[in-house]
């Protein structure tokens, strides 16, 4: 991994959906049928993301301080949206309850991951593995019959 202080974030190459939506960004990775949903911050961040542009760079464009872009860039680099995770190199940024409520929640850049299920696990009524269901086991399979065992979801 590369530090964040001159790291250049570039997006995930292919399998990445794009949607905008009421001033939220949706992104669907296809490969692991995870769906983000990112507030005005993030997707401002993840707009910015040009393969040109480091963390200061992309700090100044979108108006955000470099801890939230660095924490931001993290997140995306760990949800598999960007080619290269970036390591954290800034002080971590306090993000109580607390301070969130004081500095506005629109403010901080949220992303939001949700797991998207596939066609014939939404139209089934099995939740065995999935999130509002039962843990999957080798004697409670999955409807899919692909179960992480020690996660209890289904894959």
């Amino acid at each position: 991994m590369a530090p964040s202080r001159g790291f250049i974030p570039r997006r995930r190459g292919s399998g990445v959906v794009t949607e905008e939506l009421e001033g939220e960004t949706l992104l669907y990775v296809e490969e692991t049928h995870r769906a983000f949903c990112l507030n005005a911050p993030a997707a401002k961040v993840w707009q910015s993301i040009d393969g040109e542009r480091d963390l200061e760079s992309i700090a100044a464009s979108t108006a955000l301080n470099a801890p939230l872009v660095d924490r931001t860039l993290q997140e995306l680099g760990e949800a598999g949206l960007l080619d290269v995770a970036p390591e954290a190199s800034l002080p971590e940024v306090d993000l109580s309850r607390r301070r969130m409520v004081r500095a506005g929640l629109v403010a901080i850049p949220l992303i939001l991951a949700i797991t998207v299920p596939r066609a014939a696990e939404a139209a089934s009524n099995c939740t065995v593995g999935l999130p509002a269901g039962p843990r999957c086991t080798p004697a409670l399979p999955c409807c899919n019959g692909l179960c992480n065992i020690p996660s209890g979801t289904c894959g």
